[in-house]
């Protein structure tokens, strides 16, 4: 069994992480700004928001609707600017889905 040199393997992992910003930056009407940094799989620039790559492949992994990580966002940055306990984004879809008005 043959194994994929690094250098391979690192130029996958960048074009994976690259199509997943793509994608979610296309979904949320978003501008692909790059990686902060230029560090690819840490935290993307998408129009003026900052989006780490977790959070990215959570939102469209788990089919969440068009602008729900927007509501969070904002939420957060208020909380924390409050503060108020910072909730991640997962736990907070959760929420939402208990919460119908949310």
């Amino acid at each position: 069994m043959g194994t994929m040199k690094k250098r391979q393997l690192r130029k996958m992992y960048e074009f994976v992480c690259n199509e997943y910003v793509q994608k979610f930056c296309d979904k949320q009407e978003l501008t692909n700004k790059g990686w902060v940094n230029n560090d690819v799989g840490t935290t993307a620039m998408c129009s003026d928001f900052y989006f780490n790559l977790t959070d990215i492949v959570f939102d469209i992994d788990s089919n969440q609707p068009k602008w729900r990580i927007l509501d969070w966002y904002g939420n957060s940055f208020q909380e924390c600017q409050n503060g108020d306990k910072f909730i991640n984004y997962e736990n907070y879809t959760k929420m939402s889905k208990q919460h119908p008005n949310k």
